[in-house]
């Protein structure tokens, strides 16, 4: 049985699974990429369906940055009909990154075994070792929980998203690419994902209020806002995703990610002209633009959620109502503390409107 409580209990264990994955995650990472050719990858490509896309595209910007490589994030549909076309040669110069918490998708097993025949190297990052994805990748990074308990991807999400993130360290490390380079800087660099930790738990702690407050504040009048719209760009993109989600699992309501400059070029002449718009802004190159169309969607009478530093006054101090997030050591890292608040927000939505995760849509 699906229920809310098991959300509010995940989200507050976040930052202990920082602390007690990064160090064994790490070391399975270097195993992984033991017989992977780095320094003849020339991209890397992140699939999933899910929260494991939404991780894959939360980490993007880790890849490129720390790695050195042009890396995409394709939903495994996508992926599976037209990721492997092109040159054939190129194949094994593709990193293929198949991202799955339960390790047993049938339609990604199928997806990473026709990469795997086509020749692209493979790898899969899953939430339990010696798993069917595991086995069809042929090397697997295993973050594994030991989770019994039923929930909306939460502590799965961000076991994911920490994984990748060490992969995307790992890597630039095998490919001489890390800032200051050598052992100490991948060193360096795992120890500040770690570090996030306090973060994690300092966003957990501010966060919860303010979003049982927003869900009442959207359920006022007993009629919830709907569609909710969760604007983002660069890693916060990956993040709205996952947020739109949770609401959409947890509540059962209409909830959709767009990237800060496609709202404003659509759904800024929607109705009604006073819907909320959940804008997540997060320190590092999305910010400025983020805090430029908060601004201007406030202006226009829509009820701006600001998602981002309690000091960001630059959004705050005109914003309808802020959830706060703890900033991280670079952007790469900021979604670890970014995605906290979605699963604290779809558990109070649900509660305010009586219902339970997975319960909208009708029967399966």
């Amino acid at each position: 049985m699906y229920d809310t409580g098991t959300m509010l209990r995940q989200s507050a264990a976040l930052a202990a699974d920082i602390e007690g994955l990064t160090g064994p995650v790490a070391s399975r990472v270097g195993e992984a990429l033991a017989t992977v050719p780095g320094e003849a990858l020339r991209r890397v490509v992140l699939v999933g369906s899910g929260d494991s896309h939404h991780a894959g595209r939360a980490a993007q910007l880790a890849f490129v940055r720390l790695t050195g490589l042009p890396c995409e994030a394709l939903g495994t549909q996508q992926f599976l009909d037209y990721g492997m076309l092109g040159p054939a040669g190129l194949h094994a110069a593709t990193l293929v990154v198949a991202v799955s918490a339960s390790g047993s998708s049938p339609r990604l097993v199928t997806t990473v075994r026709r990469a795997r025949a086509h020749g692209f190297p493979t790898l899969a990052v899953t939430g339990r070792a010696g798993s069917a994805l595991g086995e069809a990748a042929g090397r697997e990074v295993a973050a594994a929980l030991g989770l019994t308990e039923r929930s909306p991807g939460i502590r799965t999400y961000q076991a994911s998203l920490l994984a990748l993130l060490l992969l995307a360290v790992r890597l630039g490390g095998v490919r001489h690419a890390l800032p200051g380079g050598g052992p100490a800087a991948e060193d360096a660099l795992v120890a500040e994902i770690a570090a996030t930790a306090d973060a994690v738990r300092a966003t957990a702690d501010a966060a919860d209020a303010p979003c049982r407050e927003l869900a009442a504040r959207l359920t006022e009048a007993g009629r919830p806002w709907a569609p909710l719209v969760f604007a983002g760009t660069g890693p916060a993109g990956g993040t709205a995703m996952y947020a739109a989600a949770k609401v959409v699992e947890a509540a059962g309501l209409p909830a959709y990610a767009q990237d800060l400059e496609e709202y404003w070029h659509i759904e800024r002449f929607a109705d009604p002209a006073d819907a909320p718009l959940v804008v997540l802004a997060p320190p590092g190159l999305g910010h400025p633009r983020a805090a430029e169309l908060a601004a201007a969607a406030t202006g226009r009478g829509r009820r701006v959620i600001a998602v981002t530093g309690p000091d960001d006054t630059a959004l705050t101090g005109t914003a309808w109502h802020t959830v706060p997030v703890t900033g991280t050591a670079r952007e790469e890292w900021s979604p670890l503390t970014g995605h906290v608040f979605a699963g604290l927000l779809g558990a109070r939505l649900a509660d305010r409107l009586d219902r339970t995760p997975f319960s909208g849509g009708g029967p399966d």
